[in-house]
């Protein structure tokens, strides 16, 4: 059973089409979606989001934002998305993206 996905930024559609599986980063752990979940509203947490669509996974590396899940459908409104090849480069940009978080700004 499938159910509509669509990830996005405020200036980009990274993913919008039919979904078999989700797995997104909450702020206190990973939670997965299928076709007819639970109605919720969670926030993003900083981590990779995995979508299962038509026997291929896809890898995304989000940092913020916003998931609303219906029965029908998932929306992910991400603040930071970025695509990435496969398993290893998925985490490597993770790691980037927890570095960049780190950096100390000087505001004077």
């Amino acid at each position: 059973m499938t159910f509509r996905f669509l990830l996005s930024t405020p200036d980009k559609t990274f993913f919008n089409g039919v979904a078999d599986s989700v797995i997104c980063p909450g702020p206190e752990g990973y939670f997965g979606v299928l076709a007819r979940h639970a109605q919720m509203v969670a926030a993003v947490g900083i981590g990779i989001i995995k979508v299962e669509a038509e026997g291929v996974s896809r890898l995304f590396v989000v940092d913020g934002g916003i998931v609303e899940v219906t029965p029908e459908e998932t929306v992910v409104m991400a603040d930071l998305v970025i695509p990435a090849t496969d398993p290893a480069d998925a985490e490597e940009k993770l790691e980037e993206t927890k570095t960049l978080r780190t950096v100390p700004v000087n505001i004077r």
